[in-house]
């Protein structure tokens, strides 16, 4: 095992003991926090932790966020007297693609020969839905070894369409019309003569937006990257709004469709690269039936950084759970398509408009029973301003559901000035109960060789059920 910053683990045998509640004993006396008072509360964590995880490292640090960016289009508010965008799955179903000379499949091959860069070909793309429905049809997989899923973003919310390996299958020469085989992390071999794709055809509001991106998992056991319980834990998100990820490389009436595509339907082939340095777009190939597909003008850049957060309500719990607060920097990017009449040669000009920067905290969970504040950059955030103090909020208290994304998770959204993602100063002051303001007992990032009480993660990060303690290998990487 290849440790991460050093963190130097101890003996695991008291890795089954049992986790008391963030609420088990009140940690503050009846006169405050004294500084007495807090230097044996982190004594005393201190020690618990090394008990539970090992010695710490004097090098140890704790923040473990890639601050990956995250691509959407600009969001667009309803209007007064306007219906919300809804979103549908009519049906799914499957067609049979043949894959001949002259076929789509050799039109890849030809054209998109795996390993080679083809970041010439197609470009970024988004659709706006001129008519209430659209299809998609993945049908051609790639030399690929991660394992991923297909996503549509529509108006903002996300869909799940169809994961890797699910429903297609293929067929050689010399199988019969009724034999199907299924594939493998090698994708399609040469000599295939038909495909059978699945089709999932949706209903949205007309007008609404929508891009497609893909979740690919670059850990795990990929040689069998087929079974999900495989996949790993390290997942990138590859979006059409992202130069050099998903294009849309041809827009042709040659393509082949289902029968329930409409024949003024617009049919176009979308290539996609699963995150590898090739760029050769031919890990995943899908036929999407619908609307004119537009370059990207102006996409919204988002680079988040989940801090979770002990409130030493008790000294040995670590469920990080008692505050979670994802804390962004938010921006808006002007895309330019350049040609060089000359050369024939494409690229994207990328251009970051100053007055859309913003940054903005939204707090996903709060498993203490006291009040705290939060302090980001200039911002402060008191719970009992807009939470119930003494709730366990979004932490799986007693056999509830734990929401980490979507609307069910935002306690509180409010907007940050003057956070900086490489300092990381933001803190936690936690009061006792009916305490005066002076008394409470603030908690910061912990420095290099300090027992945490607040780490840094990906915002993909789920924080952990009530009473369960991290696993030892949030710190550690194999």
């Amino acid at each position: 095992m290849k440790l991460r910053n050093l963190l130097v683990l101890g003996s695991m045998a008291v890795m089954g003991a049992a986790f008391m509640s963030c609420s088990k004993d009140v940690a503050f006396d009846s006169e405050g926090v004294e500084k007495a008072a807090a230097e044996k509360l982190n004594a005393e964590y201190r020690t618990n932790f090394e008990k539970k995880y090992g010695a710490i490292n004097p090098n140890q640090t704790w923040d473990f966020a890639t601050m990956t960016p995250v691509y959407s289009l600009p969001s667009t508010a309803t209007r007064a007297g306007e219906t919300p965008s809804t979103v549908e799955l009519v049906s799914k179903g499957s067609f049979v693609i043949d894959g001949g000379e002259g076929s789509v499949f050799d039109w890849l091959r030809t054209n998109m020969p795996a390993g080679q860069n083809h970041t010439q070909v197609g470009s970024p793309f988004k659709a706006v839905l001129s008519r209430n429905t659209f299809i998609v049809a993945p049908f051609y997989q790639g030399c690929a070894s991660y394992f991923w899923e297909l996503w549509v973003n529509i108006n903002g919310k996300e869909y799940k369409i169809w994961q890797k390996y699910d429903d297609l299958g293929y067929q050689l020469a010399a199988d019969d019309e009724d034999t199907w085989r299924t594939l493998t992390k090698d994708g399609l071999p040469a000599g295939v003569t038909k495909v059978q794709a699945p089709t999932f055809t949706y209903k949205a509001t007309e007008g609404s937006q929508l891009f497609f991106f893909m979740k690919v998992w670059t850990d795990g056991d990929n040689a069998h990257a087929n079974d999900p319980e495989g996949k790993g834990n390290n997942v990138k998100i590859l979006s059409s709004l992202e130069n050099g990820n998903m294009r849309a490389l041809q827009s042709m009436n040659g393509l082949p469709k289902p029968a329930n595509v409409p024949d003024d339907y617009f049919s176009y082939l979308i290539g996609c690269e699963d995150g590898a340095p090739d760029g050769d777009f031919e890990d995943l190939g899908f036929l999407f039936f619908g609307p004119p597909i537009k370059e990207v003008e102006e996409v919204e850049v988002r680079e988040t950084k989940r801090y979770m957060m002990e409130d030493l309500g008790t000294t040995d719990d670590f469920d990080f759970n008692d505050v979670v607060v994802d804390v962004s920097n938010v921006w808006t990017k002007k895309i330019t398509r350049q040609e060089n009449a000359s050369t024939g040669e494409v690229a994207y000009h990328e251009e970051v408009l100053e007055d859309s920067k913003r940054q903005e905290a939204i707090v996903r969970a709060a498993g203490g029973i006291y009040d705290f504040k939060l302090t980001i950059g200039n911002k402060e955030w008191r719970k009992k301003d807009g939470l119930n103090v003494g709730e366990m909020l979004n932490t799986g208290w007693g056999g509830s559901t734990i929401y980490t994304t979507g609307a069910e998770s935002e306690l509180a959204k409010f907007d940050v000035t003057g956070w900086d993602k490489d300092k990381n100063n933001i803190s936690l002051t936690v009061y006792r109960p009916d305490a005066h303001d002076s008394n409470g007992m603030t908690i910061k990032f912990p420095n290099p060789g300090d027992a945490p009480m607040i780490i840094a993660v990906d915002e993909n990060k789920a924080w952990m059920t009530e009473r369960i303690g991290a696993p030892a290998d949030w710190f550690t990487t194999e």
